[in-house]
């Protein structure tokens, strides 16, 4: 089933990979950010070509959260894009992925 998420960007993005721009087709996966010090239940999404710091994180609240976590704990690989809900230069970024 298809699924779309808010997803709070990571600011530190940009400065550690020198990207200003995501690709347009670009391929994201959401797993367990087991180093995020703040949230024990971290759900990061990371780009394919870019896996050392994540794009950024489902929110808390997320209603996908629990369904991905419990994916997630259930071996299953999840795939996505990331897109801009609302164009601009602050649009909100969304996760589109499959579970």
């Amino acid at each position: 089933m298809r699924r779309v998420s808010n997803l709070a960007f990571n600011r530190e993005f940009p400065a550690a990979t020198g990207m200003t721009g995501l690709p347009a087709e670009n391929a994201v996966f959401l797993r367990r950010d087991t180093r995020n010090p703040y949230d024990p239940d971290a759900v990061g999404v990371w780009l394919d070509t870019r896996p050392d710091v994540p794009v950024g994180w489902l929110y808390r609240k997320d209603n996908n959260r629990l369904a991905v976590l419990q994916a997630l704990d259930q071996g299953k690989v999840l795939q996505g894009r990331v897109q801009i809900r609302t164009p601009g230069a602050n649009g909100q970024k969304i996760v589109v992925f499959w579970l």
